[in-house]
């Protein structure tokens, strides 16, 4: 269960250093404080979800989104989520061209194909298909981002103590984003919103109420750990870091020529994995039996969005939807309040 949220978050957006550098080392040491709070809300919102999607055995996420919003909300939670599914599947692709051209000097054009190519291949085989290009790829992808933290943290103290709460190295954050508990905020807000959406049938399958609650919370810390360990490699390099349109890989190349390329097939591989996820949620949203003709329609929508190019649509998609996103998290934690909150405290021993 814990793997499975893990592997539901970590995209190219996670792996590339992209999101991290976008939502929280740019706040300077204030980033570490918004690490904690992404790490607390990632933990409570698995484990509360997951524990309600055990106790109901819901089928899809849409039950969920009613049992907590009402119907009327769970609609706009649901074009929201499908709409973010889709614009994902073009960011991944935009990521690809900027991967291969910063890596190996291919042209982008020929990234974005190649990837469009994998992961609708992926989607035409069905949900088997997806199963297995994650589990061949996701592993790896949350070991070499691990590793990479662990490999900074010699240079990260004589760094990190030169900082303070001001923009970190002059890199401006987005407009959408001004602050980092904003930033923390709207960052929980669009990953949970998608990471529960794609773990609900998994919770629900669970036999024990405490799988749920131990699968969320561990998930919930792994992805903070990760966090961290790609936010501490790009304070240890420096300044250099931001002018890159792939951060991790830009650090991995400077380690080593060979890990760079290693780390450039592993951040290509969160890639493909997440495009072909986000397509497949998407074309199972749209369609119960999913078309040729659907799916080739839904890959060129994502080749026209990835023409944007991966930087910018990361700080643009990725606020407009988590800021869409935030009053479901406002509605969730009412729900929770009201559903077990009064039943906890009035359990608390009294004097």
């Amino acid at each position: 269960m814990a793997a499975a949220y893990v592997g539901a978050i970590v995209g190219a957006g996670f792996a590339s250093g992209q999101e991290t550098l976008s939502f929280f080392v740019t706040y300077g040491i204030a980033g570490l404080l918004g690490i904690m709070v992404v790490t607390i809300g990632f933990t409570g919102m698995g484990a509360l979800h997951f524990v309600l999607a055990q106790e109901m055995g819901v089928e899809s996420y849409r039950q969920l989104l009613e049992a907590i919003a009402g119907r009327s909300w769970s609609k706009y939670y649901d074009v929201i989520i499908t709409c973010f599914l889709l614009a994902g599947v073009g960011v991944m692709l935009a990521g690809a061209g900027a991967l291969v051209y910063q890596q190996w000097g291919f042209p982008q054009l020929m990234g974005i194909l190649v990837t469009a190519l994998i992961a609708g291949a992926s989607c035409g085989l069905g949900i088997e298909g997806v199963f297995l290009l994650n589990a061949l790829l996701v592993p790896g992808i949350i070991l070499a981002t691990a590793a990479l933290g662990l490999a900074g943290l010699g240079d990260l103290w004589p760094r990190l103590w030169e900082m303070d709460n001001r923009v970190f190295w002059g890199v401006a954050p987005s407009p959408l984003v001004p602050n980092w508990w904003l930033a923390a905020t709207i960052y929980i807000s669009y990953n949970s919103l998608l990471g529960i959406a794609a773990c609900t049938p998994l919770a629900a399958s669970l036999p024990q109420r405490r799988m749920a609650v131990w699968g969320g919370a561990a998930g919930g810390l792994a992805l903070g750990l990760l966090l961290l360990g790609g936010g501490l490699a790009i304070w240890a390099m420096g300044p250099e870091t931001t002018r890159s349109a792939v951060p991790m890989a830009w650090i991995a190349t400077s380690t080593h020529s060979l890990a760079g390329g290693l780390y450039g097939i592993v951040i290509w591989s969160a890639m493909v994995t997440t495009a072909a996820t986000n397509l497949f949620a998407v074309l199972k949203r749209l369609q119960r039996s999913p078309s040729l003709t659907t799916l080739g329609i839904l890959l060129l929508l994502a080749f026209g969005l990835s023409l944007i190019g991966f930087s910018a649509l990361i700080e643009l998609l990725y606020p407009v939807f988590g800021y869409l996103g935030c009053s479901y998290v406002l509605k969730s934690m009412v729900f929770f309040w009201k559903r077990w909150g009064a039943k906890i405290t009035n359990r608390s021993p009294r004097r």
